[in-house]
């Protein structure tokens, strides 16, 4: 009796769901945008590739560039037909980056949040500059941006020049070995963020058990485990699940370790006066300022609450230069050294340049000007970011917007994605866009091509605010190597690199292997 009733019970609300979805999959005919229709849970075809593991998630914008060439937008379906849209044209993803920028201004829309910002376990995500939406974006944004002008970046230099050392060390004692170079930089990257970012020294580049490394492995995830892979799912399609859990979405060891280390950075500070130009002095300097202003009723319960809440925008921004910078300084160079050993003559090219500037400076220990005014660096770092991107690019609508020159309309609250990896491996912008080719940035080619159909690290008012620094330290460790060592291809160097749909970014499966040998 009682089963007979619980599965009458089960038919009827699944059969109430199934209709329910498949209502919603008729979101953009409704509205009369081009779409890739939806099947029965997953949505469009990138989702249901990207649960079998086909797609880096990365790349779940593809099936839309690629199967529909005359299509300016396609609507899009996620898990339980839940609606987002792909913007094809780059006219109209130059106007929703940059010209209508205030419609579009959050990274993501308010449904998708994965956490609440009033309870415990999230307590620093939702204050991170990714992270804040409306006003105070715009606010801390402004307050984040002169730690990276270019005097800030010049005095960072010898900071990251002692972390380059220790690659010289590695280097040195594994000349003619098999080198993994996503570790290698790796450790390198960790190392620059935790000197000019939380303001200690360390060597995670030759030391195994160094601290900094173990803690960062857990609270971000060195490889994706099971665990970290299924919080990304339910990250990416059950937002408002995550949110009424409370779900921490960083490891808690590993975080404390890390609050700890900006708290206890900022404090010897305070009382020694000292300075290291870095990023916590930055924040040091807005502290400062800030305190200065909500001084007037020093021991009110709302002072006490607006310190806290600066030193917690404070410290989650310190994290963020963490949790996204190490990734993707890793990613980069290590492609760049992919790339460098399976393309001798671009490597030949590459030194030569290096060398100029050596002899010009009598020192290998490149300023600022001098790292970042190599022209043929420049084209090589470029196209290796757009043979691998190592981000996804998408914001959220904060109200209904009529495409211009249309009558199609992106309706509030819908996740609008650019189709980074389609673009640029796009024949339209790129001649052999499969072929690993510098020349692709020069200046003449880039002259004729859509400013939109590249860009590594996001375009408009909410692009990566250390985009800058970021390329700096990736161009330092560069040259440095090269300076004294030839990057070649080894036994374990694979011909052809494969995207890993368990990767977060577009980084190949399997390891990327090379060696060195003394110039």
């Amino acid at each position: 009796m009682w089963w007979q009733i619980l599965l009458t019970a089960f038919i009827v609300a699944f059969t109430a769901f199934y209709f329910y979805v498949r209502h919603r999959m008729t979101f953009w005919q409704r509205r009369g945008i081009p779409v890739d229709p939806g099947t029965f849970p997953f949505g469009s075809q990138h989702v249901w590739d990207f649960f079998k593991q086909k797609i880096a998630f990365i790349q779940m914008t593809d099936h839309a560039y690629k199967n529909y060439p005359d299509a300016p937008v396609v609507g899009t379906y996620e898990l339980f037909g839940r609606p987002s849209i792909v913007i094809r044209d780059l006219d109209i993803a130059k106007k929703v980056l940059v010209k209508d920028f205030d419609q579009f201004m959050e990274r993501k829309p308010a449904s998708s949040n994965a956490y609440n910002p009033h309870t415990k376990n999230n307590r620093y995500l939702p204050v991170m500059l990714t992270e804040l939406r409306g006003q105070q974006w715009k606010s801390v944004r402004a307050s984040l941006t002169p730690v990276f002008t270019s005097g800030k970046l010049k005095a960072m230099v010898p900071l990251i020049h002692k972390i380059a050392d220790h690659c010289d060390i590695f280097l040195e004692k594994n000349v003619g070995k098999e080198i993994e170079a996503k570790e290698l930089l790796r450790n390198y990257a960790l190392d620059v963020i935790v000197s000019t970012g939380f303001g200690y020294e360390s060597d995670s580049v030759n030391e195994t058990n160094s601290i900094f490394k173990t803690n960062a492995d857990l609270m971000v995830g060195k490889t994706m485990s099971i665990k970290i892979f299924l919080t990304f799912l339910m990250f990416l399609f059950f937002p408002s699940l995550l949110r009424k859990l409370d779900w921490p979405l960083l490891d808690k060891k590993g975080e404390g370790f890390f609050v700890a280390a900006v708290r206890k950075a900022i404090k010897e500070r305070q009382e020694s006066g000292e300075r290291r130009n870095d990023f916590i002095d930055t924040c040091l300097d807005i502290l400062q300022k800030e305190n200065e202003e909500i001084k007037t009723n020093e021991k009110s319960e709302e002072t006490k609450r607006q310190k806290d809440e600066i030193e917690r925008i404070v410290i989650a921004n310190s994290l963020i230069m963490l949790i996204a910078g190490v990734d993707t300084v890793s990613s980069t160079s290590s492609m760049m050294m992919y790339f460098l050993a399976k393309n001798q003559d671009c490597q030949e090219k590459l030194y030569q340049e290096i060398k100029e500037s050596i002899e010009s400076t009598c020192s290998d220990q490149f300023d600022y000007a001098a790292i970042m005014n190599m022209p043929y660096m420049e084209k090589f770092f470029q196209e290796s970011l757009r043979m691998y991107p190592v981000t996804h690019l998408e914001r959220g609508s904060v109200n209904d917007y009529k495409i211009p020159g249309t009558e199609m309309v992106i309706p509030k609250d819908i996740v609008v994605r650019f189709p980074v990896t389609g673009i640029v491996k796009d024949e339209k912008y790129f001649s052999n866009p499969n072929v690993f080719d510098p020349e692709n940035f020069s200046a003449e080619k880039k002259a004729d091509r859509h400013p939109f159909a590249s860009g590594g690290f996001g375009h408009g008012p909410r692009n990566c605010i250390a985009q800058r620094f970021a390329t700096m330290e990736v161009k330092i460790v560069v040259a440095r190597m090269l300076s004294k060592y030839k990057v070649i291809p080894c036994s374990k160097t694979v011909d052809e690199l494969i995207p890993d749909p368990k990767s977060r970014s577009q980084f190949p499966k399997g390891d990327v292997w090379f060696s060195v040998e003394k110039r």
